[in-house]
């Protein structure tokens, strides 16, 4: 019969695995549910097109009309795809430029918690990679 083998290809340590996945990802979600993750206006983005309610994204749509215009008339276009393109990541840089990440706040020993539920699972996880033959008591 086949010998059963555990994490990392050694024998033995899915629990100490599984158990450590667990924690650690149970630590990550209370810290992740402390991110407040949010787009607003009013932010200089790049090229130093403003976005306002007004809407000067569309200072970035520009060179995407007119790539998708290029493309309607020649599909081979390089220039039109090139400008397509540069439409496409210019308005997700965009995006991200207004996004803003901020942390509630959170008790000390809450957030302890959370990093040493991380941590905690994370060793878990490295212990499984050890052998745990036989031998070992």
């Amino acid at each position: 019969m086949a010998k059963v083998v555990g994490a990392g290809g050694t024998p033995g340590g899915l629990g100490h695995f599984f158990g450590g996945a667990a924690l650690s990802g149970i630590g990550i979600y209370l810290l992740f549910s402390r991110v407040v993750v949010s787009a607003g206006y009013g932010y200089i983005g790049a090229f130093g097109a403003s976005f306002s309610p007004g809407g000067g994204l569309a200072v970035v749509m520009i060179p995407f009309a007119i790539g998708v215009a290029m493309l309607f008339g020649n599909g081979k276009s390089i220039a039109g795809w090139g400008l397509t393109g540069l439409g496409l990541v210019l308005t997700l840089v965009e995006i991200i430029s207004t996004i803003s990440i901020h942390f509630q706040p959170t008790s000390l020993p809450a957030f302890l918690g959370m990093v040493v539920m991380i941590a905690g699972g994370a060793g878990l996880i490295l212990r499984s990679l050890a052998d745990h033959g036989e031998g070992e008591g």
